[in-house]
């Protein structure tokens, strides 16, 4: 089969049925099971269906299996499986919400067995050519740290329209760039159906994916992460300067749901308020409050993952990963002053207005 064909196919049929699929789920004998309606801590107005986890799920993995299923099950058995059930388990919340501690719980015990079974670690860091292997404990520690921060920075930024889509997007087609050791029709597949998704899932937003999309698309995302940062150096990118960029661009590339994660639980330890407590801290609710549109803050989170990544691969390479970490947490430090910054600005405004 020519691999314009090989390739190509499976993410048109991705797209054509994550489409179709969200399409049929908007219908009201559907989308009456899972409309969330707007108030609370909620940044829409309308009631919104948040099923689109379910066309996500369906366009995407049973393609790739259509067309890949024998060496998905054969290398990725319990990555898919763990795919799945973290699917279902954002299933039965979107249906009936089960509590944090709950969800919690759930995702530590399914993270627990595919880093066990699925032996999906971080093993090893290569830092500025010194090359340090973890020990086993502790990389499976680590691992399912890495692995439930994930999942949630992802499922915290699911606060506005086309947001957490595009960054998951964005993190698929960078990761297929520098070509992480993973199939690649399952990544097209992903990225043909984000991409579906997000035509429903822009502002004004027609669909959400719900907790079945956050959660499985966040794993996958925490489950690539992984692999792109372990990939064998015998199967190196030509697009990477060198195997030691691995970590630096991955995290650059998902840097804007470790940021804003990472600033609100901060914000909310100083302050005594729970960690798992749902507030309007978040940046994007933020840059709301001060008149951006959902829009304007897509693009303004898609411009800075571009301009990171230019500064990593033109940075790190010359300073080492040591000081281009350090400022990386300069840059951040100054983005949390910005947004400071814009609200006080803000507040100034409205108060002499």
């Amino acid at each position: 089969m020519p691999s314009i064909i090989k390739f190509f196919l499976p993410a048109l049929i991705a797209f054509a049925a994550t489409y179709g699929i969200c399409k049929i789920l908007l219908k009201p004998a559907f989308a009456r099971y899972f409309i969330e309606e707007p108030g609370g801590n909620k940044l829409h107005r309308n009631p919104v269906p948040a099923s689109g986890g379910i066309a996500l799920f369906i366009g995407i993995l049973f393609t790739a299996l259509l067309f890949e299923g024998s060496l998905l099950f054969q290398n990725y058995f319990y990555i898919l499986l763990a795919f799945v059930l973290l699917f279902l388990l954002g299933l039965i919340d979107d249906l009936k919400p089960l509590g944090w501690m709950v969800k919690l719980g759930a995702q530590l015990i399914l993270i627990i067995g595919v880093v066990l079974l699925a032996d999906l670690r971080i093993e090893s860091v290569l830092l500025d050519y010194s090359f340090f292997k973890i020990p086993y404990t502790l990389s499976v520690f680590l691992s399912i740290g890495v692995l439930i921060f994930f999942i949630n920075a992802f499922n915290f930024i699911d606060g506005i329209d086309g947001l957490a889509t595009t960054v998951a997007l964005l993190f698929i087609l960078g990761l297929m760039y520098f070509r992480i050791p993973f199939s690649p029709i399952f990544l097209m597949c992903t990225g043909a159906g984000l991409f579906a998704f997000r035509r429903l899932n822009k502002s004004p937003a027609k669909i959400f994916m719900g907790d079945s999309g956050s959660l499985s698309i966040g794993f996958l995302c925490a489950s690539l992460f992984i692999l792109f940062c372990e990939g064998d150096v015998q199967v190196s990118s030509t697009n990477l300067y060198s195997d030691q960029l691995r970590l630096p661009i991955a995290l650059t590339l998902f840097w804007y749901p470790l940021f804003d994660t990472l600033r609100v639980l901060l914000i909310r330890l100083s302050s005594g308020k729970s960690l798992f407590k749902r507030d309007k801290k978040h940046s994007y609710s933020l840059l709301l409050r001060v008149g951006y549109s959902h829009n304007q803050i897509v693009i303004v989170v898609v411009l800075l993952t571009i301009c990171q990544l230019a500064i990593c691969l033109l940075v790190a390479p010359r300073v080492g990963l040591i000081y281009y970490f350090m400022f990386q947490v300069v840059i951040w430090l100054g983005l949390h002053g910005m947004l400071l910054y814009i609200m006080q600005n803000h507040k100034k405004i409205s108060n002499n207005s």
